[in-house]
């Protein structure tokens, strides 16, 4: 009984498949660039445990200082899991902004709620990208957060982390210590989650975080593998360009919320899904 309702609140946000499609060629480009960017901070929030990984691996055949197929089959699976984690967990995010605007058009109130929804999530990534621009210090918000009511989760992540390595880190259960860093605190994924939500869509938050996480992937991949070090200065220039991509996204959610309210700002002239933009049919 319980699944109709549902149903028909999701289907009250109406998702195009060939307007999810074309993000392909758009929107889940920026999401990609952002992973691809965002290496750096991936290295230097979850580097000690990829290192942790990496010196845990038990490569009987190997070569002093030669890197082993096992170990680029362990550490693609752990990319992998992470990957799945982020796409995952952003589906639960669209899933919750489609329930959001399902309830909502129900009632008859989608028009402002999408155009709140737009507004204040658009200021908060605007805000993540300006900060980063200033010259945000790498883990600063993720000890705030992990410090607070929520921080025993990520704890109790770390937990489970630390007490499985020797156990999954030498067989497939390493796709499970990449699945669970979706759970750890990252300032990476924050906005990337709240524009899925903002979207409303299951199938663009599972797509735009696949995205993001594949964009990951090259960077944490060497660094398990190849590369040990990455120094703060470049860490930093690459806080510079996350800060360019989350401004652009944040542009967006925040002049799609204001065109609800009639409202218009410049966007850029390409297809994109947008369900906070839709025609008052929706409503």
């Amino acid at each position: 009984m319980l699944a109709l309702p549902v149903l028909s609140m999701i289907s009250a946000v109406p998702v195009q498949l060939s307007e999810i499609s074309i993000t392909s060629g758009h929107g889940l480009v920026v999401f990609f660039l952002i992973g691809l960017f965002g290496g750096a901070h991936c290295i230097g929030m979850c580097g000690p445990l990829v290192a942790t990984y990496a010196e845990r691996m038990e490569t009987e055949d190997r070569w002093s200082g030669t890197l082993t197929l096992y170990e680029v089959r362990q550490h693609t699976l752990f990319n992998l899991g992470r990957t799945m984690s982020y796409a995952l967990i952003g589906c639960v995010f669209g899933t919750a902004g489609a329930l959001l605007y399902g309830t909502i058009g129900l009632a008859g109130l989608l028009k402002p709620v999408q155009g709140a929804v737009g507004i204040c999530i658009g200021v908060a990534i605007l805000v993540m990208g300006f900060t980063r621009l200033a010259g945000y210090r790498q883990g600063a918000v993720e000890g705030i957060i992990a410090g607070s009511g929520i921080g025993s989760v990520f704890a109790r992540t770390y937990t489970v982390i630390s007490t499985r390595i020797d156990r999954w880190v030498n067989g497939i259960g390493i796709v499970g210590l990449g699945a669970l860093h979706g759970l750890l605190p990252c300032m990476l994924l924050y906005p990337a989650f709240l524009y899925a939500f903002a979207q409303g869509s299951p199938v663009y938050g599972l797509l735009s975080l696949g995205a993001l996480g594949l964009g990951t992937i090259p960077s944490v991949f060497l660094y398990g593998t190849v590369i040990q070090s990455v120094s703060a200065r470049q860490r930093q220039v690459v806080h510079y360009g996350l800060g360019v991509l989350f401004i652009g996204l944040g542009y967006v959610l925040l002049a799609m919320g204001l065109m609800r309210f009639g409202v218009m700002l410049p966007l850029p002239d390409i297809p994109y899904y947008q369900p906070i933009a839709e025609s008052e049919a929706v409503a």
